[in-house]
């Protein structure tokens, strides 16, 4: 009975061990298994299996803004918020009208007749009238307006001490004879200043000594026919050309010549008056002429 329950024993025991050394064996066989694809991952002189072993995954792009954190599993599902009619768009502003197109001011320049240059002669003569301040920016450059000015008769004089000594031209630099000056108005045109002018006094001076200045002279009867137009029109406003001390205004190009646009006034008490007046200077030069 003792011998049979000794056998018993035995057998399990083996059976035990047969089972462990499966177990080894299988464990085994596993590792060596394994092994070459784990060399293989860490092995870095294998670059192409490694590829083929790392799959690139596609991440879908969020917006972090948006994104809702998750809800409890038991917690009630949100009520869906209720749908806003859309509000009504703004009506457009309506256009503005557009402003009718108004004509660019006709030039049309004062008439004058004998009378007024005959007054005009006689101011010229007085020396009452006021001082004219006119402008030559429209013209291009003062060599522009100094070649128009010329055309109509004016000349370019050297005055040293309120003495005319020399005529002289303004292209070449010459010196001329200063005779002849009486059909010229005596209200000269000062340019002490002018860029255009600089080289040409510089000679002047170095020649004539340091007062020296080149100034312009126009026709007399030029200045006759401003002086008589604008004392006529002043007379016919109720005014007197004596109670101003400036008239201000622009020369101004034109087909053929110059215009003058007076445009203001200063008077002895300081106050401006504005003025829309315009002088065909040609035309004005040419009525001297035949008179």
């Amino acid at each position: 009975m003792n011998a049979s329950r000794d056998e018993t024993a035995n057998g399990r025991v083996r059976m035990l061990r047969r089972g462990a050394g499966a177990v080894v064996g299988l464990w085994v066989f596993a590792f060596f298994a394994v092994q070459p694809f784990a060399d293989a991952r860490l092995d870095p002189a294998q670059p192409d299996e490694i590829a083929t072993l790392v799959h690139p995954v596609l991440e879908e792009s969020i917006e972090v803004a948006h994104a809702e954190p998750p809800t409890a599993p038991d917690a009630p599902a949100p009520e869906p918020e209720p749908e806003l009619e859309p509000k009504p768009e703004p009506e457009p502003e309506p256009a503005p009208e557009p402003e009718p197109e108004t004509e660019p001011r006709a030039a049309v320049a004062t008439t004058l007749d004998a009378r007024d240059l005959m007054r005009g002669d006689a101011l010229l003569g007085g020396g009452e009238f006021p001082v004219l301040n006119c402008s030559y920016d429209s013209f291009p450059s003062f060599r522009a307006y100094a070649r128009a000015m010329s055309a109509l008769g004016a000349r370019f004089v050297v005055v040293h001490h309120r003495e005319i000594v020399g005529s002289v031209d303004i292209e070449t630099g010459r010196l001329r004879d200063a005779s002849g000056l009486t059909a010229f108005s005596p209200r000269a045109r000062d340019y002490t200043g002018e860029p255009g002018l600089a080289r040409l006094a510089r000679t002047m001076r170095e020649r004539f000594g340091s007062g020296a200045v080149v100034m312009m002279l126009v026709p007399r009867s030029v200045d006759a026919g401003l002086f008589g137009g604008i004392a006529r029109v002043l007379a016919e406003r109720g005014e007197r050309h004596e109670d101003y001390r400036e008239i201000r205004g622009r020369y101004e190009r034109s087909d053929g010549g110059v215009f003058l646009r007076v445009e203001s006034g200063t008077r002895h008490d300081g106050r401006k008056v504005a003025f829309d007046l315009l002088f065909d200077l040609s035309v004005i030069s040419g009525a001297g002429a035949k008179a």
